[in-house]
């Protein structure tokens, strides 16, 4: 328990050393006139001081961070401009279209990795294991919005088997429950096969090496040895050891997932966190762009959390050290 809530601690700080970088990066920004951004250019200068005081611009740096703070602190990330309504609700309303396609694309990578990779230990050396090694190595490789793109072509275009954009059709709304979900599944799908290929070729990659070194390990020759049955020392005694190390995979790979990705929600339309945030810095929208950006971080930090935990829960040695 103290392991855990060092680590709490720890992530707090961390969110507000984030926090204090993002703040002071936006003001360092060249300075671009607030009028010619936000408002119409021809109003007068007393109106736009008036406007800037009720954002609370004119009061100094100091003051603006620490008051930014407080409002951080109690969830108020501030206000759009080009949305017109709170970042936290602009944060919100992309979250859903980002899980819809991220939550698929986490299943497929650790998924479809993991059983890769016990497959290629298992069968080192044969011919479907290096043919598997060398498409994984193919797939980790491919640029994420050329695989998009090529899909799309292939799939959508030239097959007419999933739609290429978007996460509903048109009559979406005239649709029964399960006419619905058909839908939803079929506009997902390119997406989440972008999205989930390079980690699940990173992961299958990474399990096939730590199955291949525990399998290597003294103990395990020691229960050859012995006469114990195969399978029993491959999924009892290497492969829970083996998967470990997996689990800090976790950390690194739950921002992908959840924190919106630029290239596939660009790629397929989809107006997730990815979309936003490109959106958010082309309209320079800083409160915006603030907002997302801590969210993300706060993506990391979870995620990091996460995976440290079940850590600590899997390997007793981690909450020792």
């Amino acid at each position: 328990m103290s392991f855990i809530l060092k680590r709490l601690i720890n992530s707090i700080f961390l969110s507000v050393g984030i926090a204090t970088i993002v703040f002071f990066l936006i003001r360092l920004l060249p300075d671009v006139s607030f009028s010619d951004i936000y408002l119409n250019p021809r109003l007068s200068e007393d109106v736009i001081q008036r406007i800037k005081a009720s954002y609370g611009l004119d009061k100094p740096i100091l003051i603006q961070f620490l008051n930014w703070l407080k409002e951080i602190i109690t969830g108020n990330f501030g206000f759009s401009f080009i949305y017109r309504k709170p970042v936290i609700d602009c944060i919100i309303d992309s979250l859903a279209p980002t899980l819809i396609i991220g939550i698929p694309a986490f299943i497929f990578s650790f998924g479809v990795g993991i059983l890769i990779g016990i497959h290629s230990a298992k069968n080192q050396g044969k011919l479907t294991e290096r043919i598997a090694h060398s498409l994984l190595l193919i797939l980790y490789s491919l640029p994420t919005f050329w695989l998009g793109i090529i899909l799309i072509l292939l799939f959508s275009y030239t097959l007419g088997l999933f739609p290429p954009s978007g996460l509903h059709s048109l009559n979406f709304n005239e649709m029964s429950l399960i006419e619905k979900i058909f839908d939803t599944i079929l506009h997902i799908f390119l997406p989440a096969i972008t999205l989930g290929t390079a980690p699940m070729a990173a992961i299958a990659r990474f399990t096939r090496n730590t199955m291949l070194k525990v399998l290597s390990q003294t103990y395990i020759k020691t229960a050859k040895a012995k006469g114990l049955d195969e399978r029993i020392i491959f999924y009892r005694h290497a492969l829970p050891n083996a998967l470990l190390p997996v689990v800090t995979l976790l950390g690194l790979y739950l921002p992908i997932f959840f924190a919106g990705s630029v290239v596939v929600e660009e790629i397929f339309s989809i107006p997730g966190i990815g979309k936003l945030t490109v959106d958010s810095i082309f309209q320079r929208d800083y409160p915006l762009t603030v907002g997302v950006t801590l969210f993300v971080s706060f993506i990391v930090i979870v995620g990091n959390l996460i995976s440290d935990i079940l850590y600590s829960i899997l390997d007793p040695r981690i909450r020792l050290k």
